[in-house]
């Protein structure tokens, strides 16, 4: 699989950081088993202060599976619902600190990160 580029913080669940000095090249489900035990981002930032307007490249789309757009079940996006939507593509996933866990008075729902590889951009929009 191509590898992917992750920004990692030197911190955990700190809502006001906005800092992700360390590069890691993830290349496999070792290295990104590393990557994501701190907070991370899958972008560079400028001084590697998380903003858009600091924005300079990622090669990495992140997309945030929570499942709250449905009460039912049935309707509910699992990782085996990503690899039959994406056959022939590779990515990662990391399960979400609520993944299987009621919260907000919402009941107990698969909660996942899956990054996807891409081709290198550097535009934020």
């Amino acid at each position: 699989m191509k590898s992917i580029t992750i920004y990692k913080s030197n911190v955990r669940g700190l809502p006001q950081n906005i800092r992700y000095d360390n590069k890691v090249i993830v290349n496999n489900i070792e290295s990104f088993s590393k990557a994501i035990t701190l907070d991370y981002v899958c972008a560079n930032y400028k001084d590697n202060i998380r903003s858009i307007k600091n924005f300079i490249k990622a090669d990495c789309l992140p997309v945030d599976i929570d499942n709250d757009h449905a009460e039912d079940s049935s309707n509910w996006i699992n990782v085996d619902d990503v690899k039959k939507a994406f056959p022939e593509v590779g990515f990662y996933v990391q399960y979400s600190r609520h993944h299987l866990i009621s919260k907000n008075g919402k009941k107990a729902r698969p909660k996942f990160h899956v990054l996807f590889p891409i081709d290198e951009i550097t535009d934020e929009a």
